[in-house]
């Protein structure tokens, strides 16, 4: 959805994902749904707030579960995120990698 330029129903559909996941106490991906809300959260412009704690949360749930991983795809992620903001990217939003 996302790449179809649908990333608000892409948000949506993680969000959804997540709290399935959560009620069901299946957590092996929520690093992972964490990273790509974020993504998709900065593809928006939302709240640059937002858009960190969803990364942050994506390292600290990796940490967590000792998913090596999934933490350096976050933290690359986040990375990639702060590099485009600092270098003044004035769209809309800013595009990161899947």
């Amino acid at each position: 959805m996302h790449l179809a330029n649908r990333t608000s129903e892409a948000l949506e559909t993680i969000n959804e994902a997540g709290a399935l996941a959560d009620r069901r106490e299946e957590r092996w991906w929520r690093a992972e749904s964490h990273r790509l809300r974020g993504v998709f959260l900065a593809a928006l412009g939302a709240d640059e707030a937002q858009i960190e704690a969803s990364f942050l949360e994506a390292i600290r749930v990796a940490k967590e579960q000792k998913s090596v991983s999934l933490e350096k795809r976050a933290e690359a992620t986040y990375a990639e995120y702060r590099r485009q903001k600092v270098s003044g990217s004035k769209s809309s939003g800013i595009r990161l990698s899947l």
